[in-house]
């Protein structure tokens, strides 16, 4: 069957497939028949014409996208945010303001996560509006798209939204946005961020210090790790201590080569490796005996590092 009549075929999954299979066509048909699946009356098709107009990006695919948006159906909605946010297309520069302020909130939340990576610096007052929206979506996109802009005067909302938001969701998001720039209040937001009641949150902070290379936060590191409770939190602090090479954190460090979680032995040898102080060479020689393969080859990488430095 020819794909232009499969598409008007009475039999809902026979135009699903049509659509589905659209990209082994040559481009002009393929859009026409996936546009054609926008239009279908079955949720289902019109759901798989959102995702199949993925694999033939271009400004095309914009305008019914953003009208799918407002679909009936959950699925299709779904299915159109998902590809919105992956198309990265200059041409939503011309679209997003008339879908951005939308009374619904999952077209706020759909067109914030679209232009985040496409850094349109207009999209910074709806973003900032967002962080005190009343959907928890809409305050996740927004710290996003104020992080991917990196700009400082951004840094004191991030870091609010940090500290402040009822939803850890939004927290950790924030202490994730806050890694574009040190300051003393960015430190400052991602040290109290350590001390979160959401372990993700707190495994988040420490992160976004790791990858600031935030030397001033090590003694909170240290602290942080001896009360942590999560393993998951624990291996990220050790990354960071080993990232800003922290010499006074490395008894604690040490301590962690006998914790019951192999990844976090693994963390601490590593740790201790990058921090490349030859008083680590007693525990790490000690960490050879680990059962965990793993922990032993690391340690013996730390041990080589050292000896070499």
């Amino acid at each position: 069957m020819e794909a232009k009549e499969a598409t008007q075929s009475r039999d809902a999954d026979t135009r699903r497939l049509a659509v589905m299979n659209a990209i082994e066509l040559d481009e002009p048909e393929a859009i026409a028949v996936i546009l054609e699946g926008f239009e279908d009356t079955d949720g289902v098709v019109r759901a798989e014409a959102a995702r199949a107009i993925a694999e033939i990006p271009g400004p095309h695919m914009l305008p019914p996208l953003l009208k799918l948006l407002y679909d009936e159906d959950e699925l299709v909605r779904k299915a159109a945010a998902e590809t919105l946010a992956e198309c990265n297309e200059e041409g939503l520069q011309d679209l997003y303001e008339d879908y951005i302020s939308s009374d619904q909130a999952f077209v706020r939340a759909a067109v914030l996560r679209a232009v985040r990576p496409l850094r349109i610096a207009g999209a910074a007052p709806y973003a900032l509006s967002g962080l005190s929206d009343e959907s928890v979506q809409v305050r996740i996109e927004s710290s996003g798209v104020l992080g991917y802009l990196q700009d400082p005067a951004y840094l004191q909302n991030l870091a609010g939204a940090a500290l402040t938001d009822p939803s850890h969701e939004v927290r950790r998001t924030a202490m994730g946005a806050l890694g574009y720039r040190s300051t003393a209040e960015t430190v400052g937001a991602l040290v109290r961020g350590l001390k979160d009641t959401a372990w993700q949150v707190r495994e988040e902070a420490a992160a976004t210090i790791a990858k600031l290379k935030a030397i001033e936060a090590g003694p909170a590191l240290v602290g942080a790790l001896g009360t942590e409770t999560y393993w998951q939190v624990m291996a990220k602090i050790l990354t960071a201590l080993g990232r800003i090479r922290y010499k006074e954190g490395m008894g604690a460090a040490a301590e962690m080569l006998s914790y019951s979680v192999s990844n976090v032995r693994k963390e601490a040898a590593l740790c201790l490796g990058e921090i490349g102080d030859a008083r680590a060479l007693p525990w790490l020689r000690e960490a050879l005996k680990d059962r965990d393969p793993d922990v032993k080859k690391l340690a013996s990488w730390a041990i080589a590092k050292i000896e070499m430095a």
